[in-house]
This record gives structure tokens, sequence and C-alpha cells, in this order.
């Protein structure tokens, strides 16, 4: 959000705001387009591999981190904590 408030000269309030609203307008058109939740969940897999190449190829480890952390947190990879 602070990209998009320094981007467009705007608030990070505003900012925020805006990044609600969009979520808001993907929900509404995945609801109507009736998109299967294994479909949602293969492109997020998609995109944060694709994110975590993009952070080694760029030798920024926390981009990597974070990707892995977040297919980690989608697809259930570490054994269960008890």
């Amino acid at each position: 959000m602070a990209y998009l408030a320094k981007a467009k000269g705007v608030s990070r309030r505003t900012a925020q705001r805006t990044v609600q609203q969009a979520y808001a307008l993907i929900r509404e058109d995945i609801d109507q387009a009736n998109i299967q939740r294994s479909d949602l969940v293969a492109q997020g897999i998609h995109l944060l591999m694709e994110s975590a190449r993009l952070g080694l190829s760029q030798n920024n480890p926390g981009a990597v981190v974070g990707a892995v952390a977040q297919l980690d947190k989608l697809c259930g990879l570490s054994p269960a904590r008890h």
C-alpha cells in the first residue's frame, strides 16, 4: 500500500481503501464466474512459485522466504505441530 500511496500521491489510508475495494471486486467476479476453489488454489500456487523464482533470480531471500511461507500456509507443507 505504501507503493500505491506514493505512486498515486494519496494517503496510505486511501490506498488501503482502494485495495480493499479491489479485493471486493475480485471476490464478486469470482462468485459470478463460479470459479472452483481448486482453480484458485492452483493459480495461487503458480503465483507463489513464480514469486519465489523471481526472488531467487534477484538475490532477494526475503521474497523467497515470504513466498515459501505462503505456500506452506496454502498447501500445508509443514508437519503438524503438537
